[in-house]
């Protein structure tokens, strides 16, 4: 093969191997913090509340200690652990050494897809967040109060591999007085399935999920591909019937280890009472 020729198949190789190394090696380990107001603008009363997504924990590398530096350092109310954060069995040290590292802030956890894909005993799982202040809420309900004031969160099972059940979770924080509630289920695609029960009356506050990764991989910033559980969503601000979705583009990766045009996200929201 002619000088020329190779130097030609090189210079085609080139964007794709750097490309390849960009999305392996660079923006994986990138880490942003977005900041939202939700609520009431102008309350005197707020909650600081910052959302973990798809962490697939299993060892505490660069970036998962990122993750718990900057959490602990925007100094939280209460940290919402959305699903998929550990995609192993034998991940559950490496989520004590996480949970360590957060410290002692009130803590919502829901299970994702990897959960039960990795089938992590759910008792062993729960009894490891209880002890770092975690409820882990699987079709249940969660009072959180800060000082004279409280927020409902409605946690439930993963809509992709579990059987979410609102009607059950929401029952179980209907007799609490609070100043709003916040739903979390990790799956998004149950915010454009087929309603199973009324809706919270008024709408919640705040709807939080994950699971697309904000498509892990994009083009122009749209994604190659969502996975199964998606729906039509992918990442960021939604309208939903249930009232405002946020979708955090997560912090970990699955299937191939690349993020390109997905930079990881830690989501912090300001969340004003009346």
């Amino acid at each position: 093969m002619k000088l020329k020729t190779l130097v030609g198949y090189a210079l085609l190789l080139l964007p794709i191997v750097g490309l390849y190394g960009y999305g392996a090696f660079v923006e994986p380990f990138q880490l942003e913090v977005t900041h939202h107001t939700v609520g009431d603008a102008f309350a005197q009363s707020r909650v600081r509340i910052v959302q973990i997504s798809d962490l697939h924990l299993r060892t505490m590398d660069e970036i998962r200690r990122a993750v718990a530096q900057r959490t602990v350092a925007v100094k939280p109310d209460v940290i919402v652990l959305s699903g998929d954060i550990v995609d192993r069995q034998d991940s559950l040290p490496a989520l004590e050494t996480f949970l360590n590292e957060l410290g002692p802030v009130q803590k919502i956890a829901v299970p994702g897809n990897w959960e039960y894909w990795s089938e992590v005993d759910f008792k062993t799982l729960a009894k490891l967040y209880a002890r770092h202040q975690v409820e882990f809420l699987v079709n249940d309900c969660h009072v959180v109060h800060f000082g004279n004031r409280s927020l409902a969160f409605v946690g439930l099972d993963d809509a992709l591999s579990g059987k979410p059940k609102l009607d059950k979770a929401q029952h179980r924080c209907e007799k609490d007085d609070t100043e709003g509630k916040i739903l979390v289920e990790h799956s998004p695609g149950f915010f454009g399935a087929p309603l199973t029960a009324p809706i919270a009356n008024p709408p919640y506050l705040l709807s939080l999920s994950g699971h697309t990764h904000g498509g892990q991989v994009t083009i122009f910033g749209s994604p190659i591909e969502t996975p199964p559980g998606s729906g039509t969503y992918n990442r960021g601000w939604y309208d939903t019937r249930y009232g405002r979705l946020y979708i955090s583009r997560g912090i970990g990766t699955t299937v191939v280890p690349l993020r390109v045009g997905s930079v990881p996200e830690l989501t912090v929201f300001e969340v004003g009472l009346q």
